[in-house]
């Protein structure tokens, strides 16, 4: 998929003959400054295209479904956004993620600057790495167990304390998450490969309650605070805020939903602490979610790079969250472009 359709040049680059020092790099006079959006969801990615295009940002879109791309020369654009999901295997696009990984390091390596590269999105798709960083920093997280198979189940059976919440390590909107009551029920899951899928490293971790029965998320755009919401999931574990989102339910037979309400007063002290976790995570985009439990503990329970704004939030907050976005992709294209414009010279041994 394109976006705007206005020719884009990297600059051209001026090679010494035999015997000389330095050569000269000037950037073509219509190199214009591009953004490469590498993605795999149409329907997430409709309001940040929009965005960008009434902004003036020449973009291109790369799904990652239908693209390849050369190991020594894979830069074309002036910056690189990554908006691929941890939820793409359960689109039926399973080599999403590995391809999404491999693209990151490629162009990071040739010195692209990529926003939320290959660090933060090793940190989207992983939840122990998540908790390890959280761990890390002091702040709370639920007690959890890694398993990667029901042999592993077995072994480990008597150190659980039930109930528990199953999940996958790579996560993705709530999905395969399982509510486990006892030893009895997880010891007649263990063989069912939906509940525990081949390939899968999967999670056995503490159930959270807060005390109000809400999730609370965060949001940041390169390190400033945007937006916080509470969310309150009815019968699924999919929080996903985006309009339309399919709620798979926690059973069959029952009736899932999700409320979503902005929170204008937020404690001052939580967005601090977010903000320190998408700084470590190296997020550049990004939000933060917990749970405030009624024991007075705060829990954080997930990082999320593919940030999605509501309508309904945004217009209650009196915020734009793609034109932040916008704005700060703006400022890092110049940056970059400056870079190119300041390559004047380069020494040659």
């Amino acid at each position: 998929m394109k976006q705007n359709s206005e020719q884009k040049k990297q600059p051209s680059l001026s090679f010494p003959s035999k015997g000389e020092k330095e050569s000269v790099e000037l950037p073509e006079p219509d190199f214009i400054p591009s953004v490469g959006i590498i993605y795999e969801n149409d329907a997430w990615l409709k309001p940040l295209f929009s965005a960008l295009t009434q902004a003036g940002i020449t973009h291109e879109g790369i799904d990652v479904r239908k693209h390849g791309f050369d190991l020594r020369a894979s830069q074309h654009h002036t910056l690189y956004l990554n908006r691929v999901s941890p939820s793409s295997y359960m689109r039926g696009n399973a080599g999403a993620i590995s391809h999404a990984h491999a693209l990151l390091a490629t162009l990071e390596s040739s010195g692209s600057l990529v926003v939320n590269g290959s660090r933060s999105f090793h940190m989207e798709t992983s939840k122990v790495s998540q908790q390890l960083l959280m761990n890390e920093l002091g702040v709370l997280t639920p007690e959890t167990h890694a398993v990667s198979s029901a042999a592993a189940v077995l072994e480990m059976i008597d150190q659980f304390k039930f109930p528990l919440i199953l999940k996958p390590d790579t996560g993705g909107s709530g999905a395969l998450i399982r509510r486990i009551e006892n030893k009895e029920h997880l010891l007649a899951l263990i063989d069912d490969p939906e509940v525990f899928p081949p390939g899968h490293l999967m999670l056995l971790q503490e159930v959270i309650q807060s005390s109000d029965g809400t999730i609370s998320r965060v949001e940041f755009v390169d390190g400033e605070f945007l937006l916080a919401m509470k969310v309150n999931p009815m019968n699924t574990f999919n929080l996903c805020p985006a309009e339309g989102c399919p709620r798979n339910p926690i059973e069959s037979g029952v009736q899932a939903d999700a409320h979503f309400e902005a929170w204008p007063d937020v404690p001052h002290d939580a967005v601090a602490q977010a903000r320190e976790i998408l700084r470590a995570a190296r997020l550049d985009i990004g939000g933060v979610e917990w749970m405030d439990t009624s024991d007075g503990r705060r829990v954080f329970i997930d990082i999320n790079a593919t940030s999605v704004y509501r309508k309904d939030i945004q217009q209650a907050l009196g915020v734009d969250g793609f034109g932040v976005v916008c704005n700060y992709l703006s400022r890092e294209l110049a940056k970059e472009a400056a870079k190119c414009e300041s390559r004047l010279y380069r020494r040659y041994r």
